[in-house]
């Protein structure tokens, strides 16, 4: 039996071989791919993720995490088990969309306000999709409905914090150790500014490609037919039509996913699955964001996949006990153009962002000493 260090270079070398023919011999469906998914960073991931991102980020950075996070230290400590400190990052990473609760807690482990066995923690639950995304793009864009994206995000808060509540029963380390280089620092405003959104900018950069890369895999595999001779074997095996055809790409990327899913008239529940899930793309980009950072990715992606059955249960509990609710879903026939910048909950979304950045400005010349959680 070949042992797991001849099998991996053995895959990854097919694997690349397979994607160089894809894109010599389908030049443009691998242009096609490429264009989505720039179109997709410029209209949906930047202007809804860029500010919490960068929010997230200064937080921490200016010390502000330990000031906002005091109302939330007894359900941080006691529901999560985690530093009181964390409770803000946690409440950024419910609101602010997949990477900025990674981007926060790299932000806590660096600055010495949690142990990286604590960040891992976190990083069970602290990863979801943003209500922008969420209730405009998923709910009223594919859906048809503003209620269904609310039925939708509800279930997705509603299982981070029954998975937080678990990760935090399962975890060893008491949530009042802190690191042992743990340290009083004062940092001015304007520099954890303009660090936070150099870090971001960084970080948004390094999601845009991934996004791109995986939109030109996903065009690739429809082209060549590969994906097809995917679904034959899923629908072989008894698995829906409607969740066969878009069991991929919702494995690899969560908007394409959840497009093709809608198209398809996948179930609200299925939808609902593949946000708590959130697709190999954004798994990436999380690894990315958390560069230099101990965790294990097997448990990551295993609790993602518990995130996902858990969202799904709710909603599909939601509609068991609301049928009149379901009534109004409708699926698109045509391609969505979702402008996030443009839609209601976006809109509020960033006010919050400037509404806590003017609230800074008073402070511009002065310290902030971070407290202990």
């Amino acid at each position: 039996m070949p042992s797991v260090s001849r099998t991996v270079p053995v895959i990854s070398t097919f694997l690349c071989i397979a994607a160089s023919c894809g894109i010599l011999f389908l030049p443009q469906a691998a242009a096609e791919g490429a264009g989505t998914g720039l179109s997709f960073c410029a209209k949906v991931l930047i202007p809804s993720l860029f500010p919490f991102m960068v929010l997230s980020s200064f937080v921490v950075k200016s010390g502000l995490s330990s000031f906002l996070s005091r109302p939330l230290r007894p359900i941080t400590q006691h529901l999560f088990h985690l530093p009181g400190c964390a409770g803000a990052t946690i409440v950024m990473a419910l609101i602010g969309g997949y990477p900025s609760g990674a981007r926060g807690i790299k932000a806590l482990v660096e600055q010495g306000e949690i142990t990286p066995k604590q960040g891992e923690q976190m990083l069970t639950f602290c990863v979801g999709a943003g209500p922008a995304f969420v209730i405009s793009v998923v709910g009223t864009g594919l859906l048809g409905s503003a209620q269904a994206g609310i039925i939708l995000f509800v279930s997705q808060i509603a299982a981070s914090v029954l998975v937080g509540i678990l990760s935090g029963r399962l975890s060893r380390e008491s949530h009042f150790s802190r690191p042992a280089s743990s340290q009083i620092s004062s940092v001015r405003f304007a520099d954890a500014l303009v660090e936070s959104t150099a870090d971001s900018t960084s970080g948004m950069l390094n999601m845009c490609a991934f996004v791109i890369l995986f939109s030109t895999l996903l065009s690739l595999l429809r082209e060549s037919g590969f994906a097809q001779v995917i679904t034959q074997a899923l629908l072989f095996l008894g698995v829906p039509s409607s969740a066969a055809d878009s069991l991929i790409p919702i494995l690899l990327e969560v908007t394409n996913g959840c497009t093709l899913a809608a198209q398809n008239g996948a179930s609200p529940a299925f939808l609902s699955f593949a946000l708590g899930w959130a697709g190999i793309c954004v798994h990436f980009q999380i690894f990315t964001s958390l560069n230099g950072l101990p965790f294990s990715r097997i448990k990551f992606m295993g609790f993602r996949l518990l995130h996902g059955g858990i969202s799904a249960l709710f909603s599909g509990l939601v509609l068991h006990l609301s049928p009149k609710t379901s009534e109004v879903f409708s699926t698109v026939s045509q391609p969505v153009q979702p402008l996030m910048a443009a839609d209601l909950t976006g809109s509020l979304m960033l006010l919050a962002v400037c509404a806590m950045f003017l609230l800074t400005l008073s402070a511009k010349d002065m310290d902030f000493t971070k407290k202990k959680c």
